[in-house]
């Protein structure tokens, strides 16, 4: 299977050279191929077989890649979960994505509740020693057609729907980014984007083409710059709002020494301000990635550098072109493809996009039709192929590279007392890009307090979700059909959605 595969040429081409690095820990190819191996037997050891999912629960750390290449061997498709989610959260997805075990860091795992022999705990003692086991593992069992991930995303409703990804789909769409980014070995990328959600395709792109991995665990600005000048960082994949925060550290008018080639960014568009200041202070190039989980991953990118700035060839306002291999068009409702400067959905053909959602066939033939994945974006195609975002169809809010989806936060809020109706939109944040703001409409005499409701949400949703404030109103717009109107809601906050 193509995981075990990479494994196995790195090993070959580049034995001792490192392949993952957090902190003051690091494994070689070698070392990676062995822990990987020696998990895969604990994990069978446990009981666990082909075609069992099971939950990786933790920050970014060294064991979270060593199980994504340990349960690939096995043909157990992983399904990396937010280190935030909420043990209720948790639990409710795992009974609609069936999964069987859960690895996990010790504290969010601990909090599930689970039966002892369906967890396996990177802290603990058991698990430190099962790395460096050396054991054999059983005989491969996983092939290109076979699930690899559930990649958990949002809906409409605010709860997470199961991607699932194959092995070879997952191979197609490292091969199209390799063919556009002409990443190799010398490539010592910093990825501060969890690995527990779409960034993990990224993450494997850059792995498969033999690239040091470098991960850290929190994220801390002065801390990454010392990765960065320390450790030769070539590559760092982040969201804008990491970046500001970088900015903050370094300082203005200040150049930070380093030899990057390029800080790629997604998630949210990044102000022209922040990019003219970090390319100062970085020197660097810098790459936008637009794409989506159900697609498979990055389907669109510019790259923004030296040349490129002097000719002005690309628009920095745009999400970019289409990768090799993938093709991105503009569609109306009907699916028909619109000509150059029509708005429309952008829609994305791609033979690395996902199998289906899991459990939800109508969802799935919602979003992949005649073979095309229907974004849900909004956007126009110019001229020379790059696709300009206009507004989004579905109602996500982006905070800081995270999904936070209005309607689960307004379920949150009609569970306070005194609450009659509620609306949530998102709203401009210079730190976050965005964040919630929560209207509300309240009974008669119920004192109501804002700061009660913010208190009151807090241990329901996940820190993320919470809005920044709450605003009591008089009525809720709602259409016909009983939808929440946000953009009047915006109206009244002078923005647009």
């Amino acid at each position: 299977m193509w995981l075990s595969e990479i494994l196995d040429q790195h090993c070959r081409q580049r034995r001792d050279a490192p392949a993952v690095v957090e902190g003051e820990r690091s494994l070689t190819w070698l070392e990676l191929r062995s822990a990987a191996h020696s998990v895969a037997a604990h994990l069978s050891e446990r009981g666990i077989r082909h075609g069992d999912r099971v939950a990786v629960y933790s920050r970014n750390r060294l064991e979270v890649i060593v199980s994504y290449f340990a349960l690939a061997h096995l043909g157990a498709p992983f399904v990396p979960v937010n280190h935030a989610m909420l043990p209720t959260e948790f639990a409710d997805a795992a009974a609609r994505m069936d999964i069987r075990h859960v690895m996990g860091e010790r504290r969010p795992v601990e909090k599930l509740g689970l039966a002892e022999d369906r967890t396996t705990v990177f802290d603990s003692e058991e698990f430190q020693k099962t790395l460096v086991a050396e054991q054999t593992p059983p005989p491969l069992a996983a092939t290109l057609d076979d699930p690899l991930a559930v990649l958990l995303t949002s809906g409409t409703t605010g709860k997470p729907k199961g991607v699932l990804q194959t092995a070879g789909a997952l191979r197609q769409m490292t091969l199209s980014w390799l063919a556009q980014a002409r990443a190799d070995d010398t490539v010592r990328l910093l990825n501060l984007n969890s690995l527990s959600h779409g960034s993990i395709t990224a993450t494997f792109h850059y792995v498969a083409a033999g690239a040091t991995l470098h991960v850290m665990r929190e994220f801390q600005p002065r801390a990454v710059l010392r990765q960065i000048t320390e450790h030769g960082i070539t590559h760092i994949w982040m969201v804008p709002q990491m970046l500001r925060f970088l900015m903050m550290a370094v300082g203005k008018d200040t150049t930070v020494p380093n030899v990057l080639r390029e800080i790629m960014f997604g998630a949210s568009p990044m102000s022209q301000e922040l990019l003219r200041d970090a390319r100062h202070a970085f020197g660097c190039g810098f790459r936008n990635i637009y794409g989506m989980t159900e697609a498979g991953g990055t389907f669109c990118t510019w790259l923004s550098d030296a040349r490129t700035e002097e000719t002005g060839s690309v628009p920095l306002e745009s999400s970019g072109r289409s990768v090799p291999g993938i093709r991105v068009e503009i569609h109306d409702e009907d699916g028909r493809s619109l000509p150059v400067g029509e708005v429309g959905e952008v829609c994305v053909l791609a033979l690395g996009r996902m199998s289906h959602y899991v459990g939800d066939a109508a969802e799935t033939s919602r979003t992949i039709v005649d073979g095309w994945v229907r974004t849900g974006d909004l956007g126009l195609m110019d001229a020379c192929g790059y696709v300009h975002l206009k507004d989004r169809k579905k109602d996500v809010i982006k905070r800081g590279g995270q999904n936070v989806f209005p309607a689960e936060i307004e379920a949150a809020i009609a569970g306070f007392d005194g609450v009659e109706d509620a609306g949530v939109i998102g709203v401009p944040n210079d730190v976050w890009g965005e964040v919630p703001l929560a209207f509300v409409v309240v009974a008669e005499g119920s004192g109501f307090s804002a700061d009660a409701l913010l208190t009151f949400l807090h241990g329901r949703l996940a820190s993320y979700k919470l809005p920044k404030e709450a605003r009591t109103v008089t009525q809720i717009p709602r259409n016909a059909a009983g939808k929440v109107l946000r953009r009047v809601l915006a109206e009244q906050v002078g923005g647009t959605r």
